[in-house]
């Protein structure tokens, strides 16, 4: 299950196309998206990908979990380009998001060719939820680049989950505005 989660992270973070730079995390340009079943603040320069459009060929579906946003940003560092995931997957328990995040956490080595775990920190959603925030490094194989990411789950109503993934070129220290997004993320 992790294993297809991060090819589908992996394949959605080797995409990219040339732009010109540009600041692409503002908290006066955030705008409230609301998609099916939680809603989250975006930049208003980022571009939300159409699922049902020709992304659906390049992305495969991660077995048990449904892509249902991604989100790339216009901000070009070394020829990546910045890129938002949301996964969503019915649960058969009931459960929070915190216990999920720290069941399904990104710290399964086996999965990668190179792992490097930078921070591990309590988290907590505007509304008061509180999960679990990962930042690391990461390279699935030897012919992807490493990259950063950064990861949380949330649970709404006890019983569906979303994990929210952030990848982010190497680059990119202060993860701040990042998380402001992940922050944002409230279930309908």
């Amino acid at each position: 299950m992790i294993k297809k989660i991060i090819l589908v992270i992996l394949l959605l973070l080797s995409i990219s196309s040339c732009s010109e730079s540009i600041d692409v995390v503002n908290d006066s340009s955030l705008i409230t998206h609301d998609w099916n079943g939680f809603t989250l603040d975006i930049p208003s320069t980022w571009d939300v990908m159409d699922l049902n459009n020709t992304w659906s060929i390049v992305l495969p579906n991660p077995r048990d979990w449904i892509i249902e946003l991604v989100v790339s940003s216009k901000e070009e560092k070394n020829w990546f380009i910045n890129n938002l995931i949301v996964l969503s997957k019915d649960l058969e328990e009931t459960t929070t998001s915190y216990d999920f995040i720290t069941r399904n956490n990104p710290r399964n080595y086996k999965w990668y060719e190179y792992y490097y775990e930078d921070t591990v920190k309590d988290f907590e959603f505007s509304d008061g939820e509180k999960s679990k925030l990962y930042i690391f490094l990461a390279k699935y194989n030897k012919d992807n680049d490493k990259l950063k990411f950064i990861q949380t789950a949330r649970v709404c109503n006890e019983k569906k989950s979303f994990f929210l993934t952030i990848g982010l070129s190497l680059d990119i220290n202060d993860t701040a505005k990042y998380e402001d997004i992940f922050k944002s993320f409230k279930c309908n």
